[in-house]
């Protein structure tokens, strides 16, 4: 079960009150069963915002070409095997876990997961005028960030576990690259209806560039650092076109945009994976809550290496 469906909900009043523990991820449960039954998502908040629940992925390989020899692991940069960060980017990290701990999937603080003082910034993408999207993570996991400089994590610091197999390092898996996640998150202190699509993954040595392309034709040039890439692109809050019960009339609920294709590229400009979806379906999000929900039997290929 994801975050996204919390998004106006738990994003907004997060610092204003504290959720009951379990109460939103059993809302969330119900509505999910709500919708694969073709209901409109969103009568179960009872809030006016309704926002899609992403669905899952399976993995499929292969680019068409025969891909060059890359190597297979990534050197450790710290004892947990994540990047050195200066002060400055200890600062980032700290921010975006708003000088706390990680919350649950229903927004309440969780202790156990560590502290700010335990992440590391991986990755970080600029979208506009100061404000940025990012990535922060320990050993068990990590935290996805939209950050304005003004007013900073505007995102509930929701904790997600590494999926696949991390015992061995971060970079055990098989191929060039994998993606760990696709969430929608608000990159806006001061518009409530501006959304991204952030894609996160872990990329080996070898894949200098990697490229999304979106359903809709747009293209995004992921930001590499450190072996981990993010990339991201637009999309927006709208109104809900009278469909579903009395409740959800009148609702919120996001443009989907969906991915299309993952691409990785060596230095030389040479592809040597390509990652689809094999639906359109399945093109709308993934999160690691999701291999564990209950709901979704197989588990997504994305939960597996």
């Amino acid at each position: 079960m994801t975050d996204d469906m919390l998004k106006d909900a738990l994003g907004r009043i997060a610092d204003r009150a504290e959720p009951v523990d379990g109460l939103a991820e059993r809302a969330l449960r119900a509505a999910d069963r709500r919708r694969r039954t073709r209901a409109t998502a969103g009568a179960a908040l009872a809030l006016a915002v309704a926002v899609a629940v992403p669905v899952t992925f399976t993995q499929a390989t292969g680019s068409g070409e025969k891909a060059p020899a890359l190597n297979t692991t990534r050197p450790d940069k710290t004892s947990q095997g994540l990047p050195e960060n200066s002060p400055e980017e200890l600062n980032t990290a700290r921010r975006c876990l708003r000088n706390g701990v990680p919350r649950g999937m229903g927004g309440e603080h969780r202790p156990e997961y560590g502290s700010a003082s335990d992440f590391r910034l991986l990755v970080k993408s600029p979208v506009d005028k100061g404000d940025y999207l990012a990535e922060v993570a320990s050993e068990a996991g990590f935290v996805l960030c939209a950050t304005s400089e003004r007013a900073g994590n505007v995102e509930v610091p929701i904790f997600h576990a590494w999926p696949g197999r991390t015992s061995g390092g971060l970079w055990t898996f098989g191929a060039p690259f994998r993606v760990d996640a696709i969430r929608q998150v608000s990159p806006s202190a001061w518009d409530a209806y501006a959304l991204s699509v952030v894609l996160v993954g872990r990329a080996k040595p070898g894949v200098a560039r990697v490229r999304i392309a979106w359903e809709n034709g747009r293209t995004s040039e992921a930001t590499v650092d450190n072996g981990f890439f993010l990339g991201h692109t637009p999309t927006k809050v709208v109104p809900t076109k009278g469909e579903g019960d009395a409740m959800s009339r009148g609702a919120m609920s996001p443009v989907t945009i969906r991915v299309a294709t993952v691409t990785g590229y060596d230095s030389a400009g040479r592809a040597v994976h390509t990652w689809r979806p094999e639906s359109k379906g399945e093109a709308g999000g993934f999160a690691p809550a999701d291999c564990h929900d209950g709901l979704t039997n197989p588990p997504p290929s994305l939960c597996s290496d």
